[in-house]
């Protein structure tokens, strides 16, 4: 016997709908950058990547550390600049979204959490495939659309900030504790600890030693929350601070490799050429300055 029924659809709420990009940009500031600031009628968020930044938003400066982000609300004057010390890197996304609960987390510093972290790296991975035009050129006003850009490319960007915003609007409202995976939290400390060392020269070994674990657990923690092994993971933290001396400009490229520990220059030339895609040399001839 067949049984009709009847089924009703339930129309989803989507209280937080983005309804379109204007710039994503992922920044590698030098040292002494600067800009001079804008006004516009749409949302811009700015966050802190590795370093900290001096925002300013209306009439006030803030300092965002790193790991921070800061919603300008439209038609609010905002600029961005470094320290004159410390090179920096920024993710800026700029956006048009009519829901009403963003004005209640604009004008806050926030700290981003781990999820709401690889959103953020899900829309400057997504858009520097579905867009041709280079994600740190500070004179962008168009996104030109890529011709070989992956398959859904840009409903991810939208799918990705839509869920940040509903995050950072929750985030707001609930005070509720999250409760921390073990896992993320031997993950956090093992990043901690690579990063405070990263001008060491450390061994698989010697990771396993400094926190009494065995090869597999490590291995396994970061193939699945960082989809890479610990010593790339290492060397990618390397590599990073690399690019920042490069744009301190205190150091040459020989005295970067041996501050780093590799073993020569030319290595690090090998190495730094296979994570970036340039040498340091070319490098530091594109890389982002501000006047």
């Amino acid at each position: 016997m067949v049984i009709n029924m009847d089924y009703i659809k339930t129309v989803l709420l989507c209280p937080v709908v983005v309804n379109g990009i204007y710039t994503v940009h992922y920044f590698e500031y030098a040292k002494d950058f600067t800009y001079s600031g804008e006004v516009h009628d749409f949302w811009e968020l700015v966050y802190a990547d590795k370093k900290n930044l001096l925002i300013t938003a209306g009439a006030e400066e803030i300092e965002l550390q790193a790991g921070q982000m800061y919603l300008h609300k439209p038609n609010e004057f905002h600029n961005i600049r470094c320290d004159g010390k410390r090179a920096a890197n920024s993710v800026i996304v700029s956006f048009d979204c009519s829901a009403l609960e963003l004005h209640n987390v604009a004008g806050k510093v926030i700290s981003l959490g781990e999820k709401e972290r690889a959103l953020l790296g899900t829309i400057v991975k997504e858009a520097s495939s579905a867009f041709s035009t280079p994600l740190g050129n500070p004179y962008t006003n168009v996104m030109e659309l890529s011709e070989s850009g992956g398959f859904g490319g840009q409903q991810m960007i939208k799918l990705s900030l839509e869920q940040l915003l509903i995050r950072l609007i929750r985030k707001n409202t609930e005070a509720t504790p999250v409760k921390i995976n073990k896992n993320n939290d031997l993950l956090a400390e093992i990043t901690e600890y690579l990063s405070l060392n990263v001008e060491a020269k450390l061994e698989f070994k010697d990771i396993l030693n400094h926190f009494n674990l065995s090869p597999s657990v490590v291995k396994k923690i970061f193939r699945q929350q960082m989809g890479c092994g610990v010593m790339d993971y290492f060397t990618r933290l390397k590599i990073d601070k690399a690019k920042e001396l490069i744009r301190e400009e205190n150091y040459t490229f020989t005295e970067i490799s041996e501050k780093l520990n590799f073993n020569t220059s030319q290595y690090f030339t090998t190495v730094f050429k296979r994570v970036s895609g340039m040498t340091p040399s070319e490098y530091a001839k594109v890389a982002v300055r501000f006047s």
